[in-house]
């Protein structure tokens, strides 16, 4: 009880501050995608390019209350109930708790937490349990991960829901669970368990439940779109083309289109070019093409690959790049207007002031809004932790890191949302490197003082 209290004691401040911005963007910021969610949620017509999973989740809340603004309240409770629940953790480390207060206001005050957490994404719930399974792994480098059952079933859960939220979560479940079971020896059979777990949840999620409720799959040819910027990074550079591949990637694209293609995006081209013909796309001979390419071309291969991942470990961005961030309102196209979903704000004057503060500050152009500096941030603090606390404790990086490692094999465009669930949870491993830093030093003053002899004079 203790631990839920204080849980619910640390999300309040977030739950307020995030509710006030979400008050400005009433009922909710909407993106295209949150928009094709919506319309999936009210057909039950389901399409797993978004996991369907997700989808269910948002269909639960909307059962509560038939509203997206309802859903998004769901979302940033649950979020701000796992931050809680985090800076629990840290105060059983001995974390002081002015500490932990100034965290449970400051992390919420983040620009991009709040903002994306009032925005109707997957993302948002996909953080929530990224961010309940690091507490977790802490609980358990506390406990020498000898743990009772329950908190296995608590981060099985958590692994599961990530599993189910996002295409790159089951690499990112199965890998935590993977590790532990060799870095943890008490770990080894219920963290091998649980990996087993993730991958069985993740099959079932693609097969029995998509059958289930008659969704459709995940294209091929939508599947093949993370090989085609390699594919465009080719023709971009003139690299060599054997007559087999040319013609595979100009019945695509004329090279024109190709060589317009920004080398960390490839979204505008599939969906919005339309010079590009779908029906060419042939899955197995666009990867096998861009496989071919990659291994003879290597240096152009690094340089793509370079410019795609920089979300991850470029502090500026470059002249002519912007990162894709939340809409700031509920994006108005054809759908939108199907939806009769408009943005009605109770706060316009804070809307107004968060767009122009958005734009000036956080428009993805300098380093406060750029993922890298934050990720940085929290290797440094996970470093400190194994220094300062245990070595184990880069166990604590382990969810982030590992979401950031599978999209570096998935991410198609620069979009903020895709590796802000690493960034929250780095913030908050930085508090619990501070806080574990303060407490040392506290604790090495004390201990001087009481060393002091007193002088007879």
């Amino acid at each position: 009880m203790r631990t839920i209290s204080s849980s619910i004691a640390f999300a309040v401040p977030s739950i307020l501050i995030y509710l006030v911005v979400h008050l400005a963007f009433w009922p909710a910021q909407m993106s295209p995608d949150s928009l094709d969610q919506w319309q999936q949620l009210l057909t039950w017509d389901f399409d797993d390019t978004h996991p369907v999973s997700g989808t269910l989740l948002n269909w639960v809340f909307y059962r509560v209350v038939p509203s997206p603004a309802f859903v998004v309240f769901a979302h940033y409770t649950l979020f701000a109930l796992a931050t809680g629940y985090f800076l629990t953790e840290l105060r059983r480390w001995g974390v002081a708790l002015p500490i932990l207060m100034a965290a449970a206001v400051l992390f919420p005050l983040f620009p991009p937490n709040f903002l994306t957490v009032t925005t109707l994404w997957k993302d948002v719930p996909f953080a929530t349990a990224l961010i309940a399974l690091t507490a977790l792994c802490i609980r358990g480098v506390r406990f020498n991960f000898i743990l009772p059952v329950s908190v296995w079933v608590a981060m099985g859960a958590a692994g599961i829901v990530l599993v189910l939220l996002r295409h790159n979560g089951v690499i990112v479940a199965a890998g935590v669970f993977l590790v532990l079971s060799v870095a943890a020896r008490p770990a080894r059979v219920p963290a091998a368990a649980l990996a087993a777990v993730q991958i069985v949840a993740f099959i079932l999620s693609k097969t029995l439940l998509l059958t289930a409720l008659s969704a459709t799959p995940q294209s091929a040819q939508l599947r093949s779109i993370i090989a085609l910027p390699m594919l465009a990074a080719m023709v971009r550079s003139d690299a060599h083309l054997s007559p087999e591949q040319e013609q595979a990637i100009l019945a695509i694209a004329p090279a024109e289109a190709w060589k317009s293609v920004p080398c960390g995006s490839i979204v505008p081209f599939y969906f919005d070019d339309p010079r590009v013909s779908h029906d060419a796309i042939e899955p197995n001979k666009v990867f096998a093409t861009a496989a071919a390419l990659a291994i003879q071309h290597p240096l152009l291969t690094l340089q793509q690959e370079l410019c795609m991942t920089e979300l991850f470990w470029r502090p500026w961005a470059r002249s002519h790049q912007q990162i894709a961030d939340p809409p700031l309102e509920i994006t108005q196209n054809a759908l939108a207007a199907q939806l009769k979903l408009t943005t009605q704000s109770k706060i316009p004057g804070l809307a107004n002031w968060l767009r122009w503060f958005h734009g000036r500050y956080f428009n993805g152009k300098g380093p406060f809004n750029r993922p890298a500096l934050y990720l940085l941030v929290g290797l440094i603090a996970t470093v400190r932790l194994m220094i300062v606390a245990e070595r184990i404790l880069w166990v604590s990086w382990l969810p982030a890191g590992l979401n950031c490692a599978s999209l570096m094999l998935l991410i198609q465009s620069q979009e903020y949302r895709f590796v802000w669930p690493s960034v929250a949870a780095s913030l908050l491993i930085a508090v619990f490197a501070a806080g574990i830093e303060a407490s040392r030093r506290q604790s090495s003053a004390t201990l001087h003082d009481a060393r002091v002899i007193p002088s007879d004079t």
